[in-house]
């Protein structure tokens, strides 16, 4: 765990310097303060990339402090309790908090689906895939399974949810009567 964030001012800002907390972001422990959110917390901690691009795989990095934030997409939690595709930017710190990037193999910081983009970057225009692949047909499923794990982002738990809700609230986009 980093005790010495080179990110940080010594004084200042809004978070509370005498409540330190503990995260993990991809495995490894980081120190942050009451009052931060993840990504303050990791761009004091210097971590750099967070995720991946779409479609070449290119580093992203945080740029935005709130919701419009498009780069900072994490999987926060583990097993059933896990939650896809918050902003870090948005996401309170706490002690314990589990953090993981949604996309990059092996990890964010070492790509190997960067190599995809660098080298068949002019090949891959928009809807590639749907041209590309058609052929051999029986081929489609194995293909498919591919471009959907490149594809990267947050997986929702297919487990049941643990938490209890005093109210539910349901909504329609269109309802016919009569």
């Amino acid at each position: 765990m980093s005790a010495k964030q080179n990110n940080r001012l010594e004084q200042g800002g809004r978070i509370d310097r005498s409540k330190p907390l503990t995260f993990t972001w991809n495995g490894k422990q980081f120190q942050g303060y009451q009052g931060d959110t993840l990504a303050s917390a990791m761009l004091a901690n210097d971590i750099k990339v967070v995720g991946r691009s779409f479609k070449y795989s290119r580093p992203r990095g945080i740029f935005g402090h709130g919701a419009e934030e498009a780069n900072a997409l994490m999987q926060l939690g583990v097993g059933k309790e896990t939650i896809p595709n918050p902003r870090a930017t948005q996401i309170e710190l706490f002690n314990g908090l589990t953090a993981t990037a949604t996309n990059g193999w092996p990890n964010a910081d070492f790509d190997l689906m960067e190599w995809v983009g660098k080298i068949g970057g002019k090949m891959m225009p928009p809807g590639f895939y749907y041209k590309t692949f058609m052929w051999p047909e029986k081929m489609w499923m194995t293909y498919e399974k591919f471009i959907r794990k490149a594809a990267g982002y947050g997986k929702a738990s297919l487990e049941a949810d643990p938490d209890t809700y005093d109210k539910m609230n349901r909504h329609c986009d269109v309802m016919v009567v009569g």
